[in-house]
């Protein structure tokens, strides 16, 4: 059973995401990536590979975690629909915080060029997980609107 989003992480208002959408709801993964408990849950959690490639911001932060936990890996960064680095050889893991259409995963899965053997989310605010199929952290109750 996955822990629940932590309800101290979860802003309520009026925001614009990042797939352009709005929300009255927004999950502050950043903000909890400060907090050592939280930040070893979620490593505890992405297994080995041999890269890792996180969709800015929190994404990216968390790849670069998950390169110094194990360090023979590779991070590579997503920013603004651009790979920072050379492009991974070999398996790779997509990470990003929040999902929300999907559409920036299959963005960095275009950008990359082949397919990641795992896409780990740390929220997926989706009615369905699927296009793409991910692995998520923290499970997100209905929220009252």
């Amino acid at each position: 059973m996955r822990m629940k989003f932590p309800e101290k992480y979860i802003r309520h208002g009026k925001f614009v995401l990042h797939s352009g959408e709005n929300s009255n709801i927004f999950y502050d993964v950043n903000t909890m990536l400060t907090e050592d408990f939280y930040l070893n849950y979620i490593l505890d959690r992405i297994p080995k590979s041999e890269h890792y490639v996180g969709i800015a911001t929190g994404g990216a932060l968390l790849a670069i975690a998950a390169h110094v936990k194990y360090p023979d890996s590779k991070f590579f960064t997503i920013h603004d629909g651009e790979l920072k680095r050379d492009y991974p050889l070999g398996p790779w893991i997509l990470i990003d915080d929040v999902v929300t259409t999907g559409k920036s995963l299959l963005e960095a899965i275009a950008v990359v060029g082949s397919q990641p053997k795992e896409i780990i989310v740390m929220a997926d605010r989706r009615d369905k997980n699927e296009n793409p199929n991910v692995r998520t952290i923290f499970e997100l109750l209905p929220l009252a609107a």
